[in-house]
C-alpha cells in the first residue's frame, strides 16, 4: 500500500509498504479522504516541533531533553507505530474487522485520527461512524471540530457579546459559525489572507479585518463604545497575532489561545496592554476540558454533539483537493503558498 515519508525537514515522499497486521479489536479502513492539518502537521513538516529534541515527562508535565532513543530521527514513515503526526484527520470505509469488534461493522464510513496513507489499521473504539447525513469529505474537518469545539467552550461567550477571532484558518472559520452559534451579538474576524477573510464573510462574520491594513484594536475598540471584545480567541499560532488578540481585548478578560506556538515569542510584547489591562492567556487545546465542567462533557458527549454540528456547519467553500500522490505538493502549497487554500483535502 501507499505511505508518506519525511526524510527531512520538508523532504516529503510517497513510498510502497507492506499491508498493516491486524489484532481481533481492531479495524481495517480503505482511506477516502484526509484532510491535512495546517497547523500542527505544518510546525512537523517543518521541523519546528519540539518533539525532535524534547520530550512532555509524565510524572510533571515538563518538557526534558529527549535520550537518544526517544527523540524523532528521520526518516519517519506514516506507518510506524506512534505517529500521530503524519496526519490525524482520515475518512475512510471498513473493509475488515477483527473477531472482537461489534460497534463497527464492514461497509462503515469512519473519521478516525489516523495518517495520511491508503490502509490503516486502529482499535474499533476510536472510529466514529459517520451518520449519513454527513458526507465522507466534511468528515475530515472531524478532528479539528474537537479541537475547535473545546475552544468555544473555554471561552464561555455570553449572549450579546462580541467575539474576535484571530487566524481565519479551517479551525477558525468554525469558531466563526460556533461563536454566532453560543449566542455572540459581533464576531469579527481577522486575518492577513483574502481567501480566508472572504470565506469568514460567506460563514458568518459580520465584518473582517486585515491586520496588515488597519490598526484591529482601535476599529474594534470602535465598533464596542471603546470597550474592546468581550471575547478574543486566537487560532494562528502567530506571535504578532497573540500580542494583537492582548490588544483586542476588553480590560480584565481572558484571550482563548486555540494554537500552537512554536519556539520563543520575542513578538509578544507584555509590558503595555497585557499589564495594564490586565489581559489573561488560556491555553486550549484538542486533549483536555475545563475541569469546571469536564464530568458532564466526556470526549463520548463532545464527540456526539460535534456531529450534530458538523451536520450544521457550512464548509462547501473551505476544501481544495490534492490526489494522493501529489500529497507534496498540498504540503508545498500550504507552506510557501498559503493564500490559495484554506483546507488541503487528500483523495485516493
Amino acid at each position: 500500500m501507499k505511505a508518506i515519508m519525511y526524510e527531512g525537514p520538508r523532504e516529503l515522499k510517497v513510498i510502497e509498504v507492506p499491508q498493516l497486521p491486524m489484532n481481533e479489536e481492531q479495524i481495517r479502513i480503505k482511506s477516502i479522504y484526509s484532510g491535512v492539518s495546517h497547523g500542527t502537521e505544518m510546525n512537523v513538516y517543518r521541523g519546528l516541533a519540539p518533539f525532535f529534541r524534547k520530550k512532555q515527562d509524565p510524572a510533571t508535565r515538563l518538557f526534558v531533553p529527549a535520550a537518544e532513543s526517544e527523540v524523532w530521527e528521520y526518516p519517519v514513515r506514516s506507518c510506524a507505530p506512534g505517529v500521530w503526526y503524519m496526519g490525524y484527520a482520515s475518512v475512510g470505509e471498513v473493509i475488515e474487522t477483527g473477531s472482537k469488534v461489534e460497534n463497527v461493522k464492514v461497509g462503515d464510513i469512519v473519521a478516525c485520527s489516523a495518517p495520511h496513507q491508503e490502509e490503516n489499521v486502529i482499535a474499533a473504539k476510536d472510529a466514529v461512524v459517520l451518520p449519513k447525513s454527513i458526507p465522507a469529505e466534511k468528515g475530515v474537518l472531524f478532528t479539528n471540530l474537537i479541537t475547535a469545539y473545546n475552544g468555544i467552550m473555554d471561552t464561555h461567550i455570553n449572549l450579546g457579546d462580541t467575539v474576535v477571532v484571530s487566524g481565519l484558518g479551517v479551525i477558525g472559520q468554525l469558531l466563526v459559525q460556533m461563536a454566532k452559534m453560543s449566542g455572540a451579538h459581533k464576531v469579527y474576524g481577522v486575518d492577513v489572507l483574502e481567501k480566508r477573510r472572504k470565506a469568514a464573510l460567506e460563514n458568518g462574520c459580520d465584518e473582517v479585518f486585515d491586520p496588515t491594513a488597519c490598526d484591529v484594536a482601535m476599529e474594534v475598540r470602535k465598533r464596542t463604545s471603546n470597550r474592546g471584545a468581550d471575547k478574543v480567541i486566537e487560532a494562528s499560532g502567530n506571535a504578532r497575532a497573540l500580542n494583537e488578540a492582548v490588544r483586542i481585548a476588553a480590560p480584565e478578560t481572558t484571550i482563548t489561545a486555540l494554537a500552537w506556538y512554536q519556539g520563543a515569542l520575542s513578538n509578544v510584547d507584555l509590558s503595555e496592554e497585557f499589564h495594564h489591562n490586565r489581559i489573561g492567556i488560556k491555553q486550549s487545546q484538542t486533549g483536555a476540558m475545563d475541569p469546571a465542567f469536564s464530568n458532564l462533557w466526556n470526549y463520548q458527549r463532545r464527540v456526539e454533539t460535534c456531529l450534530k454540528l458538523l451536520e450544521e456547519l457550512k464548509t462547501d467553500n473551505l476544501f481544495t483537493e490534492f490526489k494522493y500522490d501529489d500529497i507534496p505538493t498540498a504540503y508545498y502549497t500550504i507552506d510557501k503558498e498559503p493564500e490559495k487554500i484554506i483546507q488541503a483535502v487528500i483523495t485516493y
